[in-house]
């Protein structure tokens, strides 16, 4: 039997156990000073809190390990002045701890502390695998010498990740010796998500919208920089600079008119900015916007667009496009033709005009004449598997815009005779049934053979696999197509895309690496792919990948904001390609945000033309050179593009910060936890009520 000493010992050491792991409810300042006693217990809320005096850190001599619920409620004048310390914060350390559901408004943070590393925020000092979900930070500032961040001063490596998720601030941040973020200051191991900061941020070193500095493993998406300006010796909009480790941006914004000073002080007018919204970044922005001093296009101008390059390259005889305007020597290469032909059947259904429709059908027809009746076996004219995507993908469009059954027989022969090969042929198709993708092209002194790795799986037959077999699903609604699609996707995902910048690789030979030379109509299809199958599943994932290709391709490849073209043989079809996609994704997944800069380019585009032919080329930037130097290809980019891009109308309105709209469709977020703002039109969270934070919010939209 036990002894009775025993006994009552041993309950008391239960009721401990039971007694940490227990909430504790806090209702007044009092109260809140006591955590320090239990830096492991849990702590929740039950009322708004008004602080009356100078508050002093919480974890001081032993960092907060536990749970803080702040219930919905808020804690308001969180006043420090320390000069002693090197943690610095409502929180002075956290370790291991999640901080939930908290409001903290009107806070003042000042930590002039001469230690060399102090480290300062409004919410917590430095920061362990620590959580922080569904909290805000509203009003006040926060100033140090040190690394310094509205919710933390620094974030340290610890066995897992800290992250913060939902959460915003519109507090003011200031390093006077360090470094400034408007979230975190600096950064060993973090995860952010769905966070915005609409304060400004001054540091002397380092300073960017979301995280100051990065020196670790760091991850941010799905964030927004609403902020009125950002100074440092190193700003960027994002995250000021990364000096190692890996950083992860994805789907993330900021405001083109924010103001950046990194020595010389430089701002864009919002009305002068060429996005004229939010800007996209996949990587820290560290050039200034661009802005247009060209007119905006017209419709009128679209049709005379559409009408100078039929002028210059169409043969009314041979229904068919040529290399040059002078219509001699070579028409344009076959591929190419599906392509030229996808801008006249755009034009129809932009214009639905009779005579539109009668050139779509002569186009179909002299392309027909010209290439062997569209007879696939024909292994002279048809040699490339790519070659017959391109028209797969063009016929299928032709039955959708004509209603001509032939055009979808034909789309559907062409597309099994890729994927399966040909009996006269002997070939084996594009398909490889061992290790998926889809081959270029196949062995011609071979072609019972399995393709060899010269060959290559390239990107220009797999995407436009996942587009052809795409569309036919959309067409026949047979799930043989959509199994095939999502197949060769998923492997092109695997096998030649960037999964952290987007970028989409040319190439993949065998067991060798990757061709990692950046082609617009690479990232173009990849764009399309994904878009459709975002359709027809609604899964984000795919929605994600297209945006990440054309946040790339945007922001990375392209000068001064305008398309990166190339010199190769036929390279200049590539915008013409990209104006096909890109739509997809800005209409099918509601991504607005590109239509400023698309109009960037072909207002540079067009108004660069060549005055006595309105021929335009793929240099928008400069005035076009000589007709006889312009291939069909170079002149067919600004005539695509004006067929998807609508002209800017009066009173339009754009999709900017300040709409729901752009925060659900851009950013994904979840609107049973967001709501917006009435009074200042921005994001706040659902949890925290009128009552509790005396701001009105409206319903959601």
């Amino acid at each position: 039997m036990m002894p009775i000493r025993k006994y009552y010992l041993l309950l008391f050491l239960l009721s401990l156990v039971i007694s940490s792991q227990a909430q504790i409810l806090i209702s007044n300042e009092a109260e809140l000073r006591k955590i320090d006693i239990h830096p492991k217990g849990h702590y929740k809320l039950t009322k708004d809190i008004v602080l009356n005096h100078q508050w002093t850190p919480i974890g001081l001599n032993a960092a907060f390990e536990g749970i803080f619920d702040g219930n919905g409620r808020t804690i308001s004048n969180v006043h420090i002045n320390d000069s002693c310390h090197r943690h610095i914060g409502f929180f002075a350390r956290t370790k291991n701890a999640v901080i939930k559901n908290l409001g903290i408004e009107n806070a003042e943070v000042v930590a002039q502390s001469t230690e060399n590393e102090i480290n300062a925020g409004i919410l917590i000092g430095e920061a362990i695998s620590t959580k922080i979900i569904n909290s805000y930070i509203h009003k006040g500032f926060v100033q140090s010498t040190g690394a310094t961040g509205s919710f933390i001063g620094k974030v340290s490596r610890g066995k897992i990740p800290s992250k913060l998720l939902n959460i915003y601030s519109t507090a003011n941040v200031v390093s006077d010796q360090s470094n400034a973020g408007g979230i975190v200051g600096n950064s060993e191991n973090i995860i952010i998500e769905n966070s915005y900061f609409s304060g400004w941020a001054k540091a002397k070193h380092s300073c960017g919208g979301i995280l100051g500095l990065s020196v670790g493993d760091d991850s941010i998406a799905s964030s927004v920089v609403i902020s009125p300006s950002l100074k440092g010796s190193v700003v960027n909009r994002i995250v000021g600079e990364q000096r190692n480790g890996t950083l992860a941006l994805n789907n993330n914004y900021a405001r083109t008119d924010l103001q950046i000073e990194n020595g010389t002080s430089f701002t864009v007018p919002f009305s002068n900015s060429f996005i004229k919204g939010m800007q996209g970044e996949s990587i820290p922005y560290s050039h200034t916007d661009y802005i247009s001093s060209f007119p905006d296009f017209t419709n009128a101008d679209i049709a005379t667009a559409v009408n100078a390059f039929n002028a210059g390259y169409y043969s009314n005889s041979k229904m068919i496009y040529y290399e040059y305007s002078s219509k001699t020597g070579k028409v344009a290469a076959i591929w190419t033709q599906a392509i030229l032909f996808d801008i006249i059947m755009n034009n129809y259904l932009r214009t639905r005009d009779a005579k539109d429709f009668a050139l779509m059908n002569n186009v179909l027809e002299g392309n027909r004449l010209h290439y062997a009746n569209y007879d696939w076996d024909n292994g002279t004219v048809w040699f490339i598997y790519d070659d017959i995507m391109w028209w797969v993908i063009s016929l299928a469009r032709a039955y959708e815009a004509t209603g001509d059954i032939k055009w979808l027989n034909l789309s559907k022969t062409g597309f099994e005779r890729v994927w399966s090969g040909s009996k006269k042929l002997k070939d084996n198709g594009s398909y490889d049934p061992v290790n998926s993708g889809m081959y270029w092209a196949w062995d011609q002194a071979k072609p019972e053979g399995t393709p060899h790795s010269n060959m290559g799986k390239m990107a220009c037959i797999n995407y436009p696999t996942v587009i052809g077999a795409m569309t036919l699903f959309n067409i026949t609604k047979d799930s043989t197509y959509f199994h095939r699609g999502l197949e060769i996707f998923n492997w092109a995902q695997n096998n030649l895309f960037d999964k952290q910048t987007g970028r989409v690789a040319d190439s993949k030979h065998g067991k060798e690496s990757l061709s990692w030379k950046d082609h617009v109509y690479n990232q173009a299809t990849c764009i399309g792919a994904a878009t459709m199958l975002y359709n027809a599943t609604k899964n984000r994932k795919f929605l994600d990948d297209a945006i990440l290709a054309a946040n790339y391709t945007k922001n990375q490849m392209s000068t001064n904001g305008y398309l990166h073209f190339e010199n190769g043989i036929e390279q200049g079809i590539y915008h013409a390609i990209f104006a096909q996609y890109i739509i997809r994704l800005i209409e099918d997944g509601k991504q607005y945000q590109y239509i400023p800069w698309l109009r960037y380019n072909i207002n540079a585009g067009w108004a660069n033309r060549i005055p006595s032919s309105g021929i335009t080329y793929k240099d928008y930037a400069n005035p076009a050179p000589d007709i006889s130097l312009i291939q069909s290809y170079d002149a067919s980019g600004i005539p695509a593009l004006m067929q998807v891009i609508k002209p800017i109308s009066e009173g339009e309105k754009q999709t900017n910060c300040l709409s729901r709209t752009f925060y659900k469709n851009n950013l994904n977020w979840d609107f049973n936890i967001w709501t917006i703002s009435k009074s200042d039109k921005l994001p706040s969270l659902k949890i925290f009520d009128m009552k509790k934070n005396r701001r009105k919010y409206s319903n959601v939209r």
